[in-house]
């Protein structure tokens, strides 16, 4: 299997999407109609990821950026049959550089509620004190 470089892809290690990623992502999304959740889902990561990434020239992690490039791929082959997310029961990947050198990662459902991102929010606001 060849070794995959993803300074094809990616500005800088652990930054943004280059302009031409961002640009087949776009695409496939207004060609099909599909929602920025149904743009992402094959490849695990969440569609408010995807989102950031597209409108906001979001930093993505660069393990995250071959999962991109496959899914993308077989969007764009019109294979979408074969992109379908590896993780199990419905959860969706997200990660968030919380500081220089870290990021953290979670594992939330795909289906995630606003009532449900609200009561994580109120816990997570609560950890410094735990």
């Amino acid at each position: 299997m060849a070794h995959f470089d993803p300074t094809e892809y990616q500005e800088f290690p652990n930054g943004p999407l280059r302009d031409e990623l961002i640009a087949r992502l776009v695409a496939v999304k207004e060609l099909r109609g599909l929602s920025y959740a149904k743009l992402a889902a094959p490849s695990g990561l969440s569609g408010a990821f995807f989102h950031h990434l597209i409108n906001n020239k979001g930093n993505v992690s660069t393990q995250h950026v071959l999962k991109i490039v496959k899914a993308l791929d077989a969007l764009e082959a019109g294979d979408m049959a074969e992109t379908a997310p590896s993780n199990t029961g419905g959860l969706v990947s997200h990660s968030f550089h919380l500081r220089p050198n870290l990021q953290v990662a979670l594992q939330l459902p795909g289906d995630l509620t606003d009532k449900e991102a609200d009561r994580l929010a109120k816990f997570v606001l609560a950890l410094p004190m735990i």
